[in-house]
C-alpha cells in the first residue's frame, strides 16, 4: 500500500510556485472554497478570482485535489495528496537533478551552506546516531 502511494505521487506532475501555495492553504485549513483560498493568499497585487479557479482546475486535473459535495453554492476542495507526499516526491526531484541522486551531496551542501546552529545540528547528529543503531540492527 505505502509503495502504491509513493509511485502514485511521484507520477504527478510537478506543482507550480502558485499551485503550491494554493496547496499549502488547504493543507493548513483542511479544505476550502476558491474565496477562501484566495483571501488567505497575501499576494501584492491580490490574484484575481478567475487565476485561482485555473490553478485549482489544474490542480484538479493534475490529480492533487477533490471536490467535496456540499448544500453551499460555491465548490470546496480538500487535497487528496498530503504534504508529506509531495515533500517526498519534490526532494526526490531535487536530488536527482541537482545532486547527482547523491543524499550525501545534499546533506553536505546543506551543511556547507546553511547557518545551522548548535541545538540543529545537535538534532542532527542525533539522527545520524539513530539511523546508524537502526542500520547496524539490520545488518
Amino acid at each position: 500500500m505505502g509503495r502504491r502511494a509513493k509511485s502514485e505521487t511521484s507520477k504527478r506532475a510537478e506543482l507550480t510556485p502558485l499551485e503550491l501555495r494554493v496547496m499549502q492553504v488547504l493543507w493548513e485549513r483542511g479544505d476550502a472554497t476558491a474565496a477562501e483560498i484566495r483571501q488567505a493568499l497575501v499576494v501584492q497585487p491580490p490574484l484575481a478570482g478567475t487565476t485561482v479557479h485555473t490553478v485549482l482546475a489544474n490542480l484538479r486535473k493534475k490529480g492533487y485535489l477533490a471536490p467535496i459535495p456540499t448544500i453551499e453554492r460555491a465548490l470546496r476542495f480538500r487535497p487528496r495528496v498530503s504534504r508529506e507526499q509531495v515533500a517526498r516526491s519534490s526532494l526526490t526531484h531535487l536530488l536527482g537533478n541537482f545532486f547527482g541522486g547523491s543524499p550525501h551531496r545534499l546533506m553536505a551542501h546543506l551543511i556547507r551552506e546553511e547557518e545551522l546552529d548548535e541545538e540543529e545540528l545537535g538534532e542532527i547528529r542525533k539522527l545520524l546516531r539513530a539511523h546508524g543503531s537502526v542500520k547496524g540492527k539490520t545488518s
